[in-house]
């Protein structure tokens, strides 16, 4: 059995290039544990997930036989990866007591007593329960729009424990190299991105969006072949994001179709042609949906953070809180 999501190898904060797989398996083990998926639920295949979180459908092929490895799914003939109907009990006496007797056995070749491990061991208990000091957490993407929103909505999550600001992917270097900061956070899409730009000097937490973001792009991957697919965005690398990620998803004789927000002839050609119409939270902030006729067409390319992305993050900001301590 293993330790489970909260086991050291899945510390964020403490390693700055933890495989975006780990993060992944940690965020999936978090969903079971927390019920939101129920045993015999389905997991998505390899590939659309893949896609939906834009990472190589190799990482979560491994990521799936790591949750089958450790008891919590199952492969079954004509039904695919389903949640085990007894997943693993992480919390174990044993298992407690073997973390116990490794920590004692490494503090006294340190020189340190159990009496002291003991009151180190209450005292970092007792500073997790207290709002420590603020953390800086920069969130990076690849547009504006979704850097600030992302950064502001982790403002609202955690008040009072961070102070998160949003980048650009391209000037998380500079950034960092200006100011300091605790954590980078970004989505699964630019983890691999994100990690290398960051070059070690701060951990990097890939959190997982939302299941509305990924339906989305299940229902434009079946879409028949065919179908013209309109991307307005406020950038032609956006679109190209965009782009890649039905690609990875599989769709096959899509016509795509991507404009910028301030291409009118783009727009007014997009709104007679288009049969859907994909619009970046920049495109929605700027009105663009009130100049195009029969709004059915029009899905809005935007995503939510899981609530398990969410506790990842938050287990690595308590990291940061007690390391301080």
């Amino acid at each position: 059995m293993p330790n489970g999501p909260a086991g050291p190898e899945l510390d964020v904060a403490r390693d700055s290039d933890v495989p975006i797989s780990t993060q992944i398996f940690w965020q999936l083990v978090y969903q079971v544990d927390s019920g939101r998926l129920m045993p015999g639920m389905r997991l998505l295949p390899v590939r659309e997930l893949g896609a939906a979180l834009r990472v190589n459908p190799n990482t979560i092929r491994a990521v799936y036989r790591r949750l089958a490895d450790a008891g919590y799914v199952v492969s079954r003939h004509g039904a695919g990866t389903v949640v085990a109907d007894r997943p693993p009990t992480r919390r174990r006496p044993e298992a407690l007591a073997g973390i116990v007797s490794e920590m004692l056995r490494r503090a006294a070749q340190a020189g340190f007593t159990a009496d002291e491990v003991a009151s180190a061991t209450f005292a970092a208990s007792s500073e997790r329960r207290r709002p420590g000091a603020v953390v800086r957490v920069l969130f990076a993407e690849c547009t504006t729009a979704d850097a600030g929103y992302d950064a502001e909505r982790l403002n609202d999550e955690f008040q009072g424990l961070i102070e998160a600001e949003g980048t650009l992917l391209d000037e998380l270097p500079e950034r960092l190299d200006k100011f300091h900061y605790d954590l980078v956070a970004t989505s699964t899409f630019h983890a691999d991105e994100a990690q290398a730009l960051a070059g070690g000097r701060v951990p990097v937490v890939a959190m997982l969006v939302g299941p509305a973001y990924v339906e989305l792009v299940h229902e434009i991957a079946g879409l028949p072949a065919g179908t013209r697919i309109g991307l307005i965005c406020a950038s032609a690398r956006g679109a190209d994001n965009i782009a890649e990620t039905l690609a990875i998803s599989g769709t096959k004789g899509l016509e795509l179709v991507s404009i910028t927000i301030d291409d009118d002839a783009g727009l007014a050609e997009l709104d007679r042609t288009a049969d859907i119409i994909l619009m970046s939270r920049e495109a929605l902030s700027h009105g663009l949906e009130a100049r195009l006729s029969r709004p059915e067409r029009i899905r809005p390319w935007t995503y939510e953070f899981d609530p398990a992305g969410l506790e990842h993050l938050r287990r690595a900001i308590d990291h940061v809180v007690a390391l301080r301590a």
